[in-house]
């Protein structure tokens, strides 16, 4: 069972690689489009623009993250054998072609090519250590995870 520390420790984690992945999309945006981004227009392109579109996936579970933890410990309880499937769901290498613009398909290049990018996937997963471990599964059980801790955390914030 995951405490309040290991909570914290995966939100940080994810947090710190949140940032990093928005830098470096932020450089390969400004080196396409030739220009520089300042912060209300970075925020506005995360948003709306296609470019940054795969970043959602992450975001929305660190909402969800977020949501379950402030609704307290029995919620925490309740989640958190489906907190470390959620999040290797989304950081996953998508095997489906169906998914070229999805959030593996930009992460993993960015593990590989982006110093901060590897180190920031590293912290993470020394934080998602302390989770239990999901059962070897296929794809749709893994989503299933995931759309039990978005569900459970925004019914609870309801």
């Amino acid at each position: 069972m995951a405490d309040a520390a290991d909570w914290q420790r995966l939100t940080e984690a994810l947090r710190a690689l949140h940032r990093a992945l928005i830098e470096r999309a932020r450089r390969d945006y400004e080196s396409e489009h030739l220009e520089t981004l300042g912060a209300g227009r970075l925020v506005q392109l995360l948003a709306t623009d296609p470019h940054f579109a795969w970043l959602r996936a992450l975001s929305e579970l660190m909402v969800d993250m977020d949501m379950a933890r402030d609704a307290g410990p029995a919620l925490m309880d309740e989640l958190s054998s489906a907190v470390r499937p959620a999040v290797e769901h989304v950081i996953a290498i998508s095997s489906t072609a169906s998914a070229p613009d999805g959030f593996g398909a930009h992460y993993w290049p960015y593990v590989q090519d982006d110093p901060h990018v590897a180190m920031a996937h590293a912290a993470l997963r020394q934080a998602l250590a302390s989770w239990p471990a999901a059962e070897p599964a296929d794809a749709a059980a893994s989503l299933h995870e995931r759309h039990r801790l978005a569900e459970k955390a925004r019914h609870r914030r309801s």
